[in-house]
């Protein structure tokens, strides 16, 4: 057996052929493709629907028209849209540690009733640092399907009725059961959880390994 930075290779040993090391011909091997080799870094990027608020209830409960005090005019509905940033680790080939940088912002437009012009804009924002570890536990080929777990801070900064910031931390949290990413140096990938970083994301990323020589 021998595991390289892009295979595995598996095989009886025989004569003849080129030889990895001193005794073990190349020939008779056998090679699986990994992928993920150690060592490799990734970075990620993804778009999510369904990030958490500072309750753990998923903000998009919250309808920022309920800020509306002008009487000249009225609210749009609100728009949520979480943005996921990723860095990972991998250990081994079914282990990776990691961090994550989440916002999760909402939007209202307020507009006048006569001429439907935009008066202000409603609006809040989650943003949430965590640590974060995943485990890829189905590993073929250029497919990968794993889970996540992430916990950290986060810190909500809003308006109120008056126009002043306001700024609360919380405690920010993600579990991902169930991901699948497809592609080995770029690729792209889908999530389905709970938690800061939505309950869908989907997006694309980068691997690179330093080890590799």
């Amino acid at each position: 057996l021998f595991l390289n930075d892009e295979c595995l290779m598996v095989g009886p040993p025989s004569v003849g052929g080129d030889f990895i090391g001193n005794d073990t011909p190349r020939d008779n091997f056998y090679t699986f493709a990994v992928t993920v080799a150690p060592h490799t870094q990734e970075l990620r990027y993804g778009i999510a629907w369904g990030g958490t608020d500072w309750s753990g209830e998923p903000a998009f409960n919250w309808d920022l028209r309920s800020f509306n005090t002008q009487e000249n005019g009225y609210m749009s509905p609100t728009v949520w849209l979480t943005h996921n940033f990723d860095y990972g680790y991998w250990i081994n080939e079914w282990l990776a540690l990691g961090g994550t940088v989440t916002w999760t912002s909402g939007r209202a437009h307020m507009y006048r009733y006569t001429n439907h012009t935009k008066i202000d804009t409603r609006r809040v924002d989650y943003i949430g640092f965590m640590p974060t570890v995943r485990f890829a536990w189905i590993r073929r080929g250029i497919v990968q399907v794993y889970s996540s777990l992430s916990l950290g801070a986060g810190f909500e900064i809003r308006e109120n009725i008056y126009d002043k910031n306001i700024y609360e931390a919380f405690c920010a949290f993600d579990i991902k059961p169930l991901g699948l990413s497809v592609g080995r140096r770029f690729f792209g990938f889908i999530e389905a959880g709970y938690g800061t970083r939505g309950i869908i994301n989907a997006g694309f990323g980068y691997r690179f390994n330093t080890k590799q020589k």
